[in-house]
């Protein structure tokens, strides 16, 4: 025969709370968790766009470096550098 108290989880946690009360609880939770998630988006996209930014641009140094080193009939280095061919 069992002695003591019999402990059992309660199915509803706020049994006085009103469906308004437990709407607002779970409103506030969930924009409190949008809060981070727009954060590491915003972060994401400025990441993002700064690496294609400087990709973008070191392709385009590339490609002017190498026009200009055909035009005036030079080469670029082993350090990228222009050197004259001899």
């Amino acid at each position: 025969m069992r002695t003591g108290r019999r402990f059992s989880l309660p199915i509803d946690p706020w049994p006085q709370a009103s469906l308004a009360e437990r709407t607002a609880v779970g409103m506030v939770l969930t924009f409190l968790l949008l809060l981070p998630l727009c954060a590491a988006g915003a972060v994401l996209f400025v990441v993002t766009t700064l690496t294609a930014h400087v990709y973008w641009s070191y392709d385009c140094g590339a490609a002017l470096r190498a026009a200009i080193a055909r035009r005036t009939g030079t080469a670029l280095g082993r350090r990228g550098r222009l050197a004259r061919k001899a």
